[in-house]
This record gives C-alpha cells, sequence and structure tokens, in this order.
C-alpha cells in the first residue's frame, strides 16, 4: 500500500535571518530556559511554561497559547548540541510523544558574518501541509528573536559583544 502524496514526509523548510548580536547570546536564547521561553515561537503565541535540557538526549518541551487562545504543545529531543554553532533535535506535536506521524527534525546553525550572525533552520521530515505551516511559523518565530535581541541588547557582556568581530 502505497501513502497518499500528502502524507509522505519528505518536506523541508529552510529560512535563516541575519541577527546583530553575539554567536553566544543568540546560542543561549535557544538553549536557556528563562530566556527561551521570553521569545521562541510565532508572533502572538506565548509560552506558558517550557522545559529545555540542551545537551545531546536531553528532551525540550513548549507548552504555548496561541493568539486564539488555543493550547498547544510541542517538544523533543535533542539529538546533537555544539554549543555556539549548532542544534539538532526532534519536533514533536503529539501530546504523548513519540508517534511515528508526529516526529520532524530541526536544525539550527550559528554562523558569523560580517555583520552579525546567520540562523539558519531546516526543518525536514515534513509532510506538505506541515512545510507550509511551518515556513510561516519560523519566519514569525524569527520575528519574536529580532524583537527579543532589540529588547536585550544593553545586557550583552561587553566581551560578547566583540565575538563578531573576530
Amino acid at each position: 500500500m502505497t501513502r497518499a502524496p500528502e502524507l509522505e514526509r519528505n518536506r523541508v523548510v529552510a529560512v535563516r535571518r541575519l541577527l546583530y548580536a553575539p554567536r553566544t547570546f543568540l546560542f543561549q536564547a535557544w538553549t536557556d530556559p528563562a530566556r527561551f521561553a521570553r521569545w521562541f515561537g510565532p508572533k502572538g503565541w506565548t509560552i506558558e511554561r517550557c522545559e529545555v535540557d540542551a545537551r545531546v538526549g536531553g528532551a525540550w518541551r513548549a507548552w504555548f497559547k496561541t493568539g486564539k487562545g488555543a493550547g498547544v504543545c510541542v517538544g523533543g529531543v535533542y539529538t546533537e548540541v555544539e554549543p555556539d554553532r549548532r542544534i539538532v533535535f526532534t519536533w514533536d506535536t503529539s501530546p504523548q510523544g513519540g508517534a511515528p506521524d508526529s516526529v520532524s527534525i530541526v536544525t539550527v546553525e550559528f554562523r558569523d558574518e560580517a555583520d552579525g550572525v546567520e540562523i539558519s533552520i531546516t526543518h525536514r521530515e515534513l509532510a506538505t501541509g506541515q512545510a507550509v505551516d511551518m515556513e510561516v511559523g519560523w519566519n514569525n518565530t524569527f520575528d519574536s528573536l529580532e524583537q527579543y535581541v532589540a529588547a536585550e541588547a544593553g545586557h550583552w557582556p561587553v566581551s560578547a559583544s566583540k565575538e563578531n568581530k573576530r
């Protein structure tokens, strides 16, 4: 029996953004639970609770409230963590976790550029409908991260702000 094309999980979403902040700060925004809770998710969504154990084999989970008031829970497991450079984790939309059709793979990479740090997100193993939603969602999430970075700009350690000049 073959799967319907809309159920195949072979779609990839890739988005990137150049941010004007130290790479260490940006990495911590993804891996420190207190920081992560302040910005992660599309505009208009808030995190009511999150757990982040950013080490290989560690789990993450975020309980969101959408702009319309609905509750959404997403989580997964870290499969790679290279400080200040790369994070790979599963993205699981099943409340119980681990349902085969609910798990996809997210890679976040941090690269120094002349004018800042480029963050690229590659989200793999998506169905067609999910890919459309995730492209919008990741771009909105980048918007939220930009707002967080702007709000925190005066709070970076002096030595960390020089990091991008190497």
